[in-house]
């Protein structure tokens, strides 16, 4: 049954259209469709208005919309996504077959099928119409699954398509990324607040009064347009008969005429029994509240009941999860609450915000601690928070946020302080940041010194903590320098020293003897690192390590031939930091990990799933990631586009993958695949030998032959590029080294394409026992976990050759899925030889002294069309500098001083 049909239907149905509502045509013209622009937020709280204004824009537009009104029951991933997709297909119900398939599962397939809605919407659009998706009360999903995946909808819909939001506050999306991209429009409660004409129109034609312009002036006045309270003095006038409304005074049903907080305060704090009131004024000083929390707060032992009952009386509180454990209350009560109580006892509230802080810390709550000292200002207090739990933060995948605690701090206080230093340095270094730790780490060993000399009492333990520290900071540095003999000492010393230290740092340090294994190819080293470093990880809660070396690990797996051990490996760890993590900040993910996963659906043939988890990888290429991190991310996007045939978009990701590497091999603390001998690849499957010769004979051998995945990876593509030049017997001679390197160093997923070429030289050779058994050997270990692109991507024909591995022990299933796919890739393949008009621009691109990449190819066309900077920033969503940077960058590429010279010189070499 599709997972669709079973939905309530009532809630994909837009609320009817009452045509006695107040015309609020200026907000009508903000929802009208606008280029560029995918979603409008329309956020306020409850009784703005929100839903009518949508619906009677709705009304109004005659556009083609989907409309779903959410509630508290679609806050998980799959119903959510179930109830998504049952809403466009009532509007179009051709769209999602793909998706209901993956939905039919569980939630592991929920990025697959968003993924497929995504790719037919988009198919959709190209007839030319537009489609408006609208999520009522969306603040009712708070899943961070959810979110993440809305996020990623968000970021890859096509541009006729738009999504409206109403929510009561602003999800846990990235707004302000979209923001800057001219994505968003938002109405907030400032604007849906009605005018005194309006209010005019909704008392007394609405509300059917008959009210004085005097009094609706004063009503206004008090509620600064806030439709609720409006809604409230009518149905309080609405009790005096209609002759005496005129000549009533208004403070008889609107007691105040002052600020909208003081109106919360007379006419909902002091309405309330005192024993109510009371509990809301002194807890309006929390950020989060639970019964617990209050209890010993207040002195009191029923918060529990007092809670429920502000909840059922829609108080403005908001539980934050389903058991309504923890709750929030509504930020504008809160913050009229909040004046109120440090106005009249603001010593008091000084009292219970430490009460509370004290709590929160004997319960472990860390970051709510932190948060209501942040409050509080009390700079000292923080500082000795964050020393104390400042690492376990860090490790838990809230860098930023102690980063940005951190310069909330007076300097002269971080300054004092070897603990906030090094705090500093793990933020950064967690960031990514790493080009800056060299500095921090010679001030905070200069602080050491100082204060030894000065006799500032620093315990041993402590002081064996932060050497430990330094050393392993030191270690990471002196990667990136690619200094791996100072690393793998460094490393070994901290190794010595943990047992003697309260850090737990022994997850870190396995997972640079990982880093430093697998840098030399010693993929069972660097496996059993990384599971110690896993294993550690998760007995001292450092979220972010356990998720790298899971990543990196699902690599490792990944080269061994163990794809199902990998996915199996990587989606466990996954799993047990979503089940620790705070549902309130941002889902880790970790770049080794997502890069792994898709690099294994890739080579299942699975490209859907695939592209689903590099996705959210591409938002860091946005806003701008640590190198290694960029380059990764872009190799594994041109894996995917090798696979799929789309050659001249894989060489576009190398190009700037190559690019970043170039400039910043110093801050990375690995070495990355082979970028160049994929992008010799990609020319070979074009038909350009020579050119892939070319690209392929420019690299170093030093640094070939220090990393040895990437030179079996190299020596393949020499292998290809004789084949292809039907010298044969060369390629037999580098297949025959390879096959005893891969065998000896288990580097299964290389020693099949080994075997298949050695495969197709034998049989071109006619030594078709030689080319059977080769190719049998690599059927049997292909067939083990499924590699499927391993053989799809050859640019050789490999069809005569398979025809010889026919062998009872290799699965039917795989062999039908291999032979399906070789007839998909070859049409792909031939399809995109006939269309290239990117071949030639290609080709003159490697005339340059170095190739321009997409984003300056983009700027160099729009500079052609006679665009200024500022209107090529706004064409492509840049920031002014960014531009100006891209012009500088393409100007030394094409060694130009000025517009009139780039013109010129890119016409010449056939760019423009």
């Amino acid at each position: 049954m599709s997972p669709t049909k079973s939905l309530l239907q009532t809630k994909l149905l837009p609320p009817a259209y009452n045509p006695r509502s107040v015309s609020r045509q200026h907000l009508l013209n903000r929802l009208a469709l606008r280029n560029g622009r995918k979603l409008v937020l329309v956020s306020a709280p409850a009784g703005y208005g929100k839903t009518t204004l949508v619906s009677q824009w709705l009304h109004e537009s005659q556009e083609q919309f989907c409309w779903l009104s959410l509630d508290q029951g679609d806050n998980s991933a799959l119903k959510f996504w179930q109830y998504i997709l049952g809403a466009i297909q009532k509007t179009l119900p051709e769209i999602g077959q793909e998706a209901e398939d993956y939905l039919k599962e569980d939630n592991l397939y929920v990025d697959a099928a968003v993924t497929s809605i995504i790719n037919d919407l988009t198919q959709w659009a190209k007839d030319g119409d537009h489609l408006s998706i609208v999520f009522d009360d969306f603040h009712n999903i708070e899943d961070k699954d959810s979110l993440n995946h809305f996020a990623y909808f968000v970021d890859f819909l096509p541009p006729a398509v738009q999504i409206i939001i109403t929510t009561r506050f602003q999800p846990a999306l990235p707004i302000s990324r979209w923001s800057v991209k001219n994505w968003v429009d938002q109405i907030h409660s400032s604007d849906l607040a009605f005018s005194i004409e309006e209010s005019k129109a909704f008392l007394n034609e609405y509300m059917d009064l008959a009210l004085t312009d005097d009094q609706v002036e004063v009503i206004f006045s008090s509620t600064e347009g806030w439709i609720a309270a409006l809604q409230l003095a009518a149905l309080s006038a609405g009790n005096f008969a209609p002759a005496d409304r005129s000549s009533i005074s208004v403070d008889q049903f609107l007691s105040d005429d002052r600020h909208l907080s003081e109106y919360i305060v007379t006419e909902i704090l002091e309405q309330q029994p005192p024993e109510v009131s009371e509990f809301l004024l002194y807890t309006s000083c929390l950020l989060r509240l639970n019964a617990s929390l209050c209890d010993e707060m207040l002195g009191i032992n029923n918060s529990a009941q007092l809670l429920e009952q502000i909840y059922r009386s829609n108080l403005f509180l908001n539980p934050l999860d389903r058991q309504h454990n923890w709750f929030r209350y509504h930020d504008m009560f809160r913050d009229a609450l909040l004046r109120k109580l440090r106005l009249e006892k603001s010593e008091q509230m000084e009292k219970l915000e430490k009460s509370a802080i004290d709590w929160l810390v004997r319960h472990e709550q860390a970051h709510e601690a932190i948060e209501q000292v942040v409050q509080l200002q009390d700079w000292s207090l923080l500082v000795g928070l964050l020393e104390e739990n400042g690492n376990n933060l860090i490790h838990e995948g809230h860098h930023l946020l102690v980063l940005e605690w951190l310069r909330k701090v007076p300097e002269s206080l971080i300054s004092m302080s070897p603990r906030a230093i090094m705090l500093k340095i793990w933020a950064l270094f967690f960031s990514n940041k790493i080009e800056v730790i060299a500095p921090l780490l010679e001030e905070l060993e200069l602080l050491i010194d100082q204060q030894r000399l000065q006799n500032v009492e620093t315990s041993t333990s402590e002081l064996i903590d932060l050497h430990s520290e330094i050393s392993l900071i030191r270690a990471y540095l002196a990667r990136s320098q690619s200094d791996l003999k100072s690393a793998g000492k460094l490393t070994k010393d901290v190794l010595k020293e943990l047992d003697t230290t309260k850090m737990p740092l022994k997850s870190v340090t396995y997972y640079g003897i990982g880093l430093d294994s697998f840098a030399v190819g010693d993929l069972e080293s660097a496996e059993t690192a990384l599971l110690e470093a896993i294993d550690h990880g998760k007995r001292e809660k450092k979220y972010t390590t356990v998720l790298s070396s899971s990543g990196l690990l699902g690599w490792i797996y990944f080269y061994q031939g163990n794809l199902e051990k990998a996915l199996e490996t990587g989606i466990a760890n996954q799993q047990w930091i979503d089940s620790y993590h705070d549902s309130s900040q941002p889902r880790i993910i970790s770049c080794w990990q997502n890069a792994s996963l898709a690099l294994i659906y890739t080579e299942k043939a699975e490209f859907t799933i695939a592209q689903s988890y590099i996705n959210p990888l591409l938002r860091h290429l946005e806003l701008g990631t640590e190198p290694g991190q960029h380059i990764i991310i872009q190799y594994t996007q041109a894996m995917l586009y090798f696979a799929q045939g789309r050659f001249v978009d894989a060489i576009e990701c190398l190009d700037d993958a190559w690019h970043v590497y170039q400039h910043k091999k110093d801050s990375i603390v690995f070495t990355p695949p082979s970028i160049i001998s994929l992008k010799s690849r990609c020319l070979l499957s074009m038909g350009m030998i020579d050119k892939a010769e070319y690209v392929i004979n420019e690299l170093n051998e030093k640094t070939i032959n220090e990393v040895p995945l990437n030179y079996e990876d190299i020596n393949l593509t020499k292998a290809r590029i004789f084949i292809a030049q039907n010298r044969m017997p060369l390629a037999l001679g580098i297949t025959t080294r390879l096959a005893e390197q891969t065998r000896n160093k288990r580097h299964i997923y290389n020693l099949i394409q080994v075997l298949n070429l050695s495969a197709f030289v034998y049989h071109s050779l006619q030594k078709a026992k030689k080319a059977e058994s080769a190719i049998k050997e690599s059927l049997s270990l292909a067939s083990h976990d499924g590699f499927i692109s391993v053989f799809t991507n050859e640019a050789v024909e490999l069809s005569p050759v398979l025809a010889l591995g026919a062998d009872p022990s290799i699965p039917d299933s795989f062999l039908q899925k291999l032979s399906a796919s070789l007839g998909l890739s070859n049409e792909n393949k031939g399809a995109k030889r006939a269309e290239l008009p990117g071949a030639a621009a290609l080709e003159s691109n490697k005339q340059l002294v170095e190739p321009l990449s997409s984003r300056e190819l983009e700027v160099l066309r729009l500079i052609d069309e006679g665009l200024a900077n500022k209107e090529i920033a706004q064409k492509l969503s840049l920031a002014p500098a960014t531009v100006k940077a891209h012009i500088r960058n393409l100007y030394g590429k094409i060694e130009a001083k000025s517009r009139t010279e780039a013109l010129s010189k890119a016409r010449n070499i056939g760019r423009i």
